[in-house]
């Protein structure tokens, strides 16, 4: 920014070069400004985006000065910006203040979570953070469905003991409980402007350092001495001791009616869409043309709540909205193969494949294979044929992962 020289460049391949300056040019220096003002100076000098090839595993990577991210975010219409302004933030948490070791992992991604809704909420207003924040709420369940709520894994604090692989302490418990976490701590504080201050006045005080959760908890009960007095650490159900060491659902949940605006309306179509005869005179009078994309996976998010829908109402759904049931962003591919597998609608399973086959993030890759698997013979199937098909392709711990739900233990 200085003196005029641009402080961001995107690298990609030739064939994408031009899609990524037309999605990210001039907004990642207004991501940096914005998180320069909530958390002080970002002190990397560059911030450039590397666009890996599309067999990789991740939204994103955060390496200071070079962020790598998948071609998944070339949506054509700057709408998964989300993702950026994510690696961006882990430019204070994650980078300058590190944890030190991976059973801290809500350290980085839980701050990193909190930071990038701030950006979004300064930015894009608060209607639509609290739309993408439901999104987040709405993976972490599915994760707690899956994997069950008692999991060791879904703590703050893993203990990782011989034979747990790090790499499964990458889900959502670190990002979305670990933000409400975050979020319970700045609603102790009851006033934004003081916890902005407060997360400058961290990441000044351990920048370029490694720590554990204590030394965070004993920062913040030193600069509120208030709370520290009222004894908030050990409010009952809320002890912070709780909150690292109890796995389950998180007891406190941020308020996101401030997307109520965005929300009700996709909520209330999705329940016309779940109805055994569909009032399409109702439906056709709800105007989707005009909504963004979260407010959609929004809507995607609360049909697959309700799937499956009753015969018939799918291949309609999918008919009435093609920018829907042939979009090419990821987000809602993602989620319109959800709901088709677990509706069975098999006439859009080369859908599923065709995207499956388009890129290999594990984020996308693992929900559609245990849809599948928890599907009928014929999505169980699909799985087996296109985990054949694309295995060669993707990254060596997805293969191991889909492996995992394809394969039944003891075969």
């Amino acid at each position: 920014m200085a003196d005029g020289i641009p402080q961001s460049r995107v690298w990609a391949e030739p064939c994408l070069i031009e899609a990524a300056r037309r999605e990210y040019d001039g907004v990642l220096e207004e991501f940096l400004a914005t998180g320069e003002r909530l958390f002080g100076p970002y002190i990397w000098g560059r911030y450039d985006l590397l666009f890996m090839p599309p067999s990789f595993p991740f939204g994103g990577m955060e390496n200071p000065c070079l962020t790598f991210v998948t071609p998944c975010l070339l949506a054509g219409d700057r709408s998964l910006a989300d993702v950026i302004i994510h690696e961006i933030s882990h430019s204070w948490f994650g980078n300058l203040v590190t944890n030190a070791n991976w059973g801290e992992f809500w350290l980085n991604e839980g701050f990193t979570m909190y930071a990038q809704r701030r950006i979004s909420t300064v930015l894009f207003g608060a209607a639509y953070t609290c739309l993408e924040a439901a999104a987040g709420r709405a993976l972490l369940r599915q994760h707690m469905d899956i994997t069950g709520e008692d999991h060791p894994l879904n703590k703050l604090r893993v203990k990782i003991e011989p034979g747990v692989d790090p790499d499964d302490t990458y889900n959502e418990t670190p990002y979305e409980k670990g933000f409400c976490f975050v979020s319970y701590l700045a609603h102790l504080v009851g006033d934004q402007d003081q916890f902005d201050n407060f997360l400058k006045a961290y990441v000044n005080e351990f920048k370029f350092q490694s720590i554990l959760a204590d030394d965070f908890l004993e920062f913040y009960l030193e600069y509120f001495p208030e709370l520290k007095e009222r004894r908030v650490d050990s409010i009952p159900g809320f002890e912070f001791d709780q909150w690292l060491h109890t796995p389950g659902w998180p007891p406190y949940l941020p308020d996101l009616s401030p997307g109520d605006s965005l929300m009700k309306p996709a909520e209330e179509l999705a329940e016309l869409w779940a109805s055994e005869a569909l009032d399409m005179k109702a439906i056709e009078a709800v105007a989707i043309s005009s909504w963004k994309t979260y407010q959609l996976v929004y809507f995607l998010d609360t049909i697959l709540r309700k799937s499956p829908l009753p015969p018939g109402n799918v291949k309609k759904l999918g008919e009435t909205y093609p920018k829907i049931s042939d979009a090419q962003n990821a987000e809602l591919r993602l989620r319109w193969g959800q709901i088709v597998l677990k509706s069975d609608h098999q006439e859009d399973f080369w859908k599923v494949k065709g995207f499956l086959q388009s890129q290999g993030k594990q984020k996308y890759t693992l929900p559609l294979y245990h849809a599948m698997m928890g599907g009928s013979e014929a999505a169980r199937s699909l799985a087996r044929e296109t985990f054949a098909a694309t295995a060669s392709q993707l990254h060596s711990n997805v293969v191991n992962y889909v492996q995992q739900i394809v394969v039944p233990k003891g075969s």
